[in-house]
């Protein structure tokens, strides 16, 4: 898998609030990362979305 499909899923992930909280989306991209799977500018973005649809109230 390339890091632009990884970053396709992952942003889909995150949109749709796949996983329970913040903090288990940040804990899957770490593991990408560290792996080498996505670039350091990809985790970024990544980890920025996160953190702001995480931030979103749910009605």
């Amino acid at each position: 898998m390339n890091s632009t499909v990884i970053v396709k899923l992952m942003e889909n992930l995150i949109n749709k609030k796949f996983y329970d909280t913040k903090d288990e989306a940040i804990a899957k991209l770490d593991v990408y990362f560290a792996m080498n799977r996505i670039s350091e500018e990809e985790y970024a973005t990544l980890a920025l979305l996160a953190e702001e649809t995480y931030a979103q109230e749910v009605l």
